[in-house]
């Protein structure tokens, strides 16, 4: 099985140039032998925080559902990476599978992550798809986090698909007017303390994953800068900066700060050994330990599809730090008020 993880920045909002990149860079993997392409979380209309993400979201007949098929069709491969979509007045986060014959099989992501859930619900369940490559199971970033999700494809899949835009938000600045910055690990200190470990989250981690299972993976995750709004800016800086009071003051112009940090990077192939057999490799930046990764690339590689029905460890607990996942709870249902209010 030839796999291939496609990385990029994805403009937010500009849905043409984006399907323009990522056919361009999946012609280039179809032309290197790949069979199944995978590309990044919110591939068509890129990661941002912004009500326009719900209003983005597409229906059955949508401009990006068809240029999939019509896609998979025209290279011969499998082609998938997540959407938006509209489903009986819900909105999802969507992987969708595109194969040549036209079939789309689907999976939703089931674990928003923080501020997500202002604009999309969660989806229920574990999803195979039954291909002519083999049984594939499909996750969608922060899902990837979750020991859980894992294990409910050890011993049932031949291979894993993750499509992610995962921020570094452990290495976030929120610059505010005049000048004025803070870092969110000045804020919740377990992101400084622990920074090292977050750094690999969606690599490492990935890794470590795919030799519990033994199973192999290919993760696409988009690249670039990641700048945005805050949702509920004030709420959300008191609760990051629970323990740190002294940053409490700014909250009164957190509506004014725009958060800024990079996308992971660093798509990647692993084989059922954990072992990266091709990655998009990022260039050493000026953030200590870290890595500012490429914008844009591919990753090919042929793995030994790992053996449905075989033995399969338990999947790994990520290094996240309690705090992160308290923040998370607090900002749910704060969160998913907002989405049922948009909607």
């Amino acid at each position: 099985m030839r796999l291939a993880a496609i990385q990029f920045f994805a403009t937010p909002f500009d849905r043409d140039r984006n399907l323009a990149t990522a056919g361009r860079l999946a012609g280039q993997a179809a032309a290197q032998g790949a069979q199944c392409v995978v590309l990044p979380e919110l591939f068509n209309t890129g990661y941002v925080y912004s009500p326009r993400l719900t209003q983005a979201a597409e229906d059955e007949d949508g401009p990006t559902l068809a240029w999939l098929r019509e896609r998979s069709a025209a290279l011969g491969v499998h082609l998938g990476g997540t959407l938006l979509l509209r489903q009986a007045g819900h909105v999802y986060n969507v992987f969708v599978l595109a194969a040549p014959d036209g079939r789309l099989q689907r999976y939703a992501k089931r674990h928003p992550f923080l501020w997500e859930r202002c604009f999309f619900e969660p989806g229920a369940g574990p999803a195979i798809a039954e291909t002519a490559l083999g049984r594939l199971g499909l996750l969608v970033c922060w899902d990837a986090a979750q020991p859980a999700a894992w294990a409910a494809y050890a011993g049932r899949v031949d291979a894993v698909l993750v499509a992610s835009a995962p921020a570094r938000f452990h290495r976030a600045v929120l610059n505010f007017p005049a000048g004025q910055k803070a870092y969110l690990a000045q804020l919740m200190p377990a992101l400084l303390r622990q920074r090292e470990a977050l750094d690999g989250l969606y690599s490492a981690h990935i890794a470590a994953c795919a030799a519990a299972l033994r199973v192999p993976v290919a993760h696409a995750v988009m690249a670039g800068r990641f700048v945005t709004r805050l949702p509920f800016p004030r709420f959300s800086l008191l609760c990051a900066a629970w323990r740190t009071p002294r940053y409490w003051p700014l909250a009164r112009a957190a509506p004014l700060a725009t958060l800024r940090a990079t996308f992971y990077g660093g798509s990647a192939i692993y084989d059922a050994r954990g072992v990266a057999l091709a990655q998009v490799e990022g260039q050493p930046g000026r953030q200590v330990g870290g890595l500012i990764g490429a914008e844009e690339g591919l990753a090919v590689a042929a793995v030994e599809p790992g053996a449905a029905g075989g033995p399969a460890g338990p999947a790994p607990r990520p290094a996240v730090p309690a705090e992160l996942r308290l923040f998370e709870r607090l900002l749910r249902p704060l969160a998913a008020g907002a989405y049922q209010m948009e909607g």
